[in-house]
């Protein structure tokens, strides 16, 4: 995997398992594998100034989390094997845990009555962690910041076909601050009117550790500060720090594809929606995910059918709709309509309508006073 040094510098410390175990999750959760760079599969502990400060890599994207010791002898760095310090730690109670570091890369863990020897490796074969140059930074609420990527990422497209469309866009100004993902089936914008940033950017930021960041973030009631340049960004949050790479090339125009025109307008429970859409959705084409709208006075009908396999299921919700036609039928993928409607939060979901093979806009029927969240899928063509 790597080249050995000669010698490290013996080390001890003394480290609780239980907030070992959390930021060592956090960490893990960027490294992926890598049979080019083998040593990215582990997790570097750096031992300095009484703090053990654990970094994970993916090469795109750096997740470092600090932690403060109470004992600690020495100073070094080692790269600790990834799965098998996460598994180990992860299968113990909230007990003192000891380790202790070799100079031949020998590391031993003591805790719960338990004794675990395991190989390190040389850290000076990891990764060099970049700072950002030249920064800008604002700060915004983890929790604001959580929900805005909750909100937007899943929409994100495939990074290997169009790599723009493999990010969620941020656009930071003194008014707001705007997110938005499409992957050219569907598209989600969320503007937060609560963040005045002071400073202006448009940035491309990869869906993967926007996701790692959103774990992070979870029941946190502290700001983020964000810092970027022109090619990476950082995110600090209490101990953690992510840092990545931006994704380089210009941003889709996603205005012009939001209709102005939508003037057919479908509420209907959400939840009840959601449920029955899975429900009958089993029986639709799996390829194809096809579910059939229709609309009949306060009914709409839902209605799922696989050809080839002679299947079919429908099903009907109460719904309100606002329109010169009595009736109207669209289509959609179901796939992709019950993830738009899982991340919503309102009781009731609002769909406008031009005609069955526009751009339909999804919304919640009751808004935050600083928020705004705008939801649209294409349709797809209904079987005869």
């Amino acid at each position: 995997m790597c080249i050995f040094a000669e010698k490290i510098n013996i080390m001890k410390f003394i480290v609780s398992s239980q907030l070992l175990s959390k930021n060592l999750q956090n960490v893990n959760g960027i490294i992926t594998v890598n049979r080019s760079v083998p040593i990215i599969e582990n997790i570097l502990f750096i031992i300095a100034d009484n703090q053990l400060t654990l970094r994970g890599t993916d090469l795109e994207t750096t997740i470092s989390a600090t932690l403060e010791l109470s004992e600690v002898e020495g100073e070094g760095s080692i790269v600790v094997p990834g799965k098998l310090i996460v598994e180990t730690i992860k299968s113990l109670p909230d007990v003192p845990v000891v380790f202790n570091i070799k100079e031949d890369y020998t590391i031993e863990i003591s805790a719960n009555n338990g004794k675990y020897e395991l190989m390190g490796f040389d850290a000076e074969q990891y990764p060099q962690f970049k700072e950002i140059e030249e920064e800008k930074s604002f700060k915004i609420a983890a929790a604001t910041l959580e929900n805005a990527i909750g909100k937007t990422a899943f929409a994100t497209g495939n990074a290997e076909i169009r790599p723009v469309m493999g990010g969620v866009f941020c656009q930071i100004s003194n008014e707001n601050i705007t997110l938005v993902a499409t992957d050219a089936h569907r598209l989600v914008r969320y503007i937060n009117t609560s963040v005045k940033a002071n400073v202006e950017a448009d940035l491309i930021i990869p869906k993967k550790p926007l996701l790692q960041l959103k774990n992070i973030l979870q029941g946190l009631d502290v700001d983020v500060k964000v810092s970027y340049s022109e090619d990476r960004a950082c995110f600090a949050v209490e101990n953690t720090v992510i840092a990545t790479k931006l994704i380089e090339g210009k941003y889709p125009n996603y205005e012009a594809v939001i209709p102005s025109n939508n003037t057919n307008v479908l509420q209907v429970e959400r939840l009840d929606l959601l449920q029955k859409m899975k429900n009958i959705s089993l029986y639709a084409n799996q390829s194809t995910h096809q579910i059939r709208f229709k609309i009949e006075g306060d009914k709409l009908i839902l209605t799922a059918e696989d050809l080839d396999h002679s299947t079919k299921a429908t099903a009907s919700v109460s719904c309100v709709f606002e329109s010169e036609e009595s009736e109207f039928e669209i289509g959609f993928s179901s796939k992709l309509l019950q993830e738009i409607l899982i991340n919503l939060d309102a009781n009731n979901a609002i769909f406008k309508f031009s005609h069955s093979t526009g751009a339909v806009l999804v919304f919640e029927d009751e808004k935050k006073d600083d928020e705004d969240i705008l939801m649209l899928i294409m349709p797809v063509m209904l079987n005869a």
